[in-house]
């Protein structure tokens, strides 16, 4: 399932609509008290490919796979025991800001765990505005998907659903998280639902979650067309 809205005055209306619709928002969730915490993680590798196994049982070593790139995040989950559902939150081409507290902090407020990634800083950069492939999208997917295998190893978060929202550059990594082919290479299980607001939408590909696209008609960063085609071309 995919959809798109064209009206940013509803993303938190939308961001509830798909959360509730897989099941995902707990029942009586209000706003309650958060704790946040700095927190540490490794981004998600590909396994070696068959060639890389060959050559090194050639050599009588063990093939594994590179070691991810260390990540740091903030966590922030509500008041009690759990299990809850989690989100992962990506940020835009700016890095962390006021945005991503504000929405950590409203989602916590609805009972879910929230991993914000900072894709930026443990890579010396905090804008690549000017440079966006500079860190793509594609990299940033394996952020994603090692931040949920962080939260599936928390005991309050529920494994099965975890959810990844992303802003703008954030999007455009979130797009290519939930790529079939992105999960199937890394051997990992998808996400359970994703949200984008006003992502860069690339060449369509078979997407394995739920999919909200939120953007803007008159967006010049990240146009609008480019996500409607995106949308036309997902089996």
């Amino acid at each position: 399932m995919i959809e798109i809205s064209l009206m940013m005055a509803r993303i938190a209306f939308g961001v509830i609509v798909l959360v509730a619709w897989l099941g995902m928002l707990p029942a009586g969730a209000t706003s309650a008290a958060k704790a946040s915490e700095s927190v540490s993680f490794s981004s998600a590798t590909y396994p070696p490919t068959p060639y890389q196994v060959a050559q090194a049982l050639q050599k009588g070593s063990k093939p594994a796979p590179v070691p991810g790139q260390p990540l740091t995040g903030r966590l922030t989950k509500p008041d009690g025991e759990g299990p809850f559902p989690a989100v992962v939150v990506l940020h835009g081409c700016g890095g962390t800001w006021r945005w991503n507290e504000v929405w950590s902090d409203r989602l916590a407020g609805w009972g879910y765990v929230v991993l914000d990634v900072d894709s930026f800083g443990p890579r010396g950069e905090t804008s690549i505005c000017g440079h966006p492939g500079s860190i793509s999208g594609q990299t940033r997917a394996l952020d994603a998907h090692g931040a949920k295998t962080f939260l599936a190893g928390l005991p309050f978060a529920d494994p099965a659903r975890v959810a990844v929202l992303g802003m703008s550059h954030g999007g455009w990594a979130t797009l290519n998280a939930i790529q079939k082919s992105t999960t199937t290479d890394l051997g990992l299980k998808p996400f359970r639902a994703a949200v984008v607001l006003y992502p860069w939408c690339s060449k369509p590909s078979d997407l394995d979650a739920p999919l909200l696209i939120l953007t803007g008609e008159l967006d010049d960063w990240s146009p609008a067309a480019r996500c409607r085609t995106f949308v036309e071309g997902v089996n």
